[in-house]
This record gives structure tokens, C-alpha cells and sequence, in this order.
């Protein structure tokens, strides 16, 4: 082989399982094989990688104990190949997985613990945004409320759980005996406020409402959302408590009365 770049191109074949003529560009020693010195970064490589499934997902780590989420890594990496210079991302087709995979494709509760990891991953790396204005509310012109649209901070994720996954994963973070799962639907609310993730179960009426604001529905709109919880003389009043403790919260980044609809 001639040239740095066909080396590294070999290598990277071996690596990746593909074949490669690297082996006639490698040398024995005294202590070890061609073989057995490329299976020595071969391992090094798949062991990399299971170590980031690892910090990505430590409750389900937990959850299925060590044999069966090694089991897990390994088609995992036999699946699916890192593409980029991080590994941060690289783990983002586990609820995948985890849906097609026997036999963990018939344990939903294992993709619901998965997503409650990936949100709380995806809280962490998001961009940031300043602290809303705590005058916000009042600089609103009256005319454009109707029209004006919340945007949601770019850490939020809004979480439907069908089971108790959320109390599951709560017991694996303070390792304690998980509970066995149960139907116990309810939407979480994932975000980062400062540097801290945060969480909480939301009420009905609020979880539609920030679903509508992932739609980019205006103000107006929201409230008749209320509606369908509240008398319409109590509607003005709930939609200014949510907005309220939504900036307080930094689950709302800004109030927008001329922007275009938001995406989540």
C-alpha cells in the first residue's frame, strides 16, 4: 500500500470487520502475531463503543444487568456504525433497536426507559438561551396577544409514557429495587433550567397546551385548548399561570409576537 491515506483507509476496513489487506503492511514481534496485534485494536475499538451505549444509558444498563445489555451492545455495533469524530450521537437508533430486537422487542417498558435517557442526554447537550425578561408579559402589545407565540427552550422534550418507566428509572438513579411494570399513562416534561435537568409529571391540560406550542399554535388557539378544561371565564386566568411559570421555569424561551411558527 502506498501512502498514509490507503493505510488508515485499511485499518479502518479491518476494523470495521470489511477485509482489508492491512494485514501484509503489519509486522510480527516477538510477543505477538499480526493477529494478535490488530485484534488487540479491534477490541480496543468495539469496547470504545459500547462504553459510550454505556454513558448514554446507565438506568437501562442496570435494568437488564450486565449479560443481556452486553447482549444488547453487540448488535448494536453490529448494526449500526459511527459516522462522526464524537461519539455523543452515535446512540440514537437504540430505541430502535429495542423496538425490532428479540427478546427485548417484547419488554415496551425497555424503549420507554430509553427515551426517558435520551431526553434527559438530549437536556444536557442542547444550546442554551438567556433567561427570559421577567418583564416579558407586560411588554406583549394587547392587540397581539392572540397572535403572539411561545417558544419552547431548545432542552425541552415532552415524554408520553404509556407504563411506570418513570418510576422505574427514578429507582435504578437512586439504586433501589425497581418496581414491576404497570399501565400508568402520563407526560413527563424533560428540560434544562441553568445547568441542571430538570423533570415533572404534567396535568392534561398543561401537556396539550405545550404540545400546541410544539405545533406553533398561537395564543389564541391555546386558550381555546383550555376551553376543554376550564370554564371560559377562568381560561384568561390559567393561561397567564402556565405563561407565568413557564418563564419562571425557562421551560419557555421567549415570547414571540412576530416570529414565525416554532418547531419542538
Amino acid at each position: 500500500m502506498d501512502g498514509l491515506r490507503e493505510l488508515q483507509q485499511a485499518f479502518l476496513g479491518h476494523l470495521l470487520g470489511e477485509g482489508s489487506p492491512i494485514v501484509g503492511a503489519i509486522e510480527s514481534t516477538a510477543d505477538a502475531s499480526v493477529a494478535e496485534r490488530l485484534s488487540i485494536y479491534a477490541t480496543g475499538y468495539r469496547l470504545r463503543l459500547k462504553e459510550a451505549l454505556e454513558t448514554d444509558y446507565p438506568r437501562l444498563h442496570a435494568y437488564l444487568g450486565d449479560a443481556l445489555f452486553d447482549r444488547l451492545s453487540d448488535a448494536y455495533i453490529d448494526r449500526y456504525r459511527s459516522h462522526g469524530t464524537s461519539l455523543r450521537g452515535y446512540s440514537r437508533h437504540m430505541g430502535e433497536l429495542l423496538g425490532e430486537l428479540s427478546p427485548f422487542s417484547t419488554l415496551p417498558v425497555l424503549g420507554e426507559i430509553e427515551r426517558i435517557e435520551r431526553a434527559f442526554n438530549h437536556s444536557f447537550d442542547a444550546a442554551d438561551r438567556p433567561p427570559p425578561n421577567p418583564g416579558l408579559l407586560e411588554r406583549i402589545p394587547p392587540a397581539t396577544w392572540p397572535d403572539m407565540r411561545p417558544t419552547l427552550h431548545p432542552s425541552v422534550t415532552l415524554l408520553p409514557l404509556r407504563y411506570n418507566s418513570f418510576a422505574i428509572w427514578q429507582a435504578l438513579a437512586n439504586e433501589t429495587l425497581p418496581p414491576e411494570p404497570t399501565d400508568a399513562p402520563a407526560t413527563w416534561l424533560i428540560w434544562r433550567r441553568g445547568l441542571v435537568s430538570r423533570y415533572r409529571a404534567l396535568p392534561a391540560h398543561e401537556a396539550e397546551v405545550l404540545h400546541a406550542i410544539c405545533d406553533g399554535e398561537p395564543f389564541g388557539a391555546l386558550c381555546e385548548h383550555l376551553l376543554e378544561h376550564f370554564a371560559a371565564e377562568a381560561v384568561p386566568r390559567e393561561a397567564a399561570l402556565l405563561l407565568q411559570s413557564w418563564l419562571t421555569e425557562q421551560v419557555v424561551a421567549t415570547l414571540d409576537w412576530e416570529a414565525t411558527p416554532p418547531s419542538c
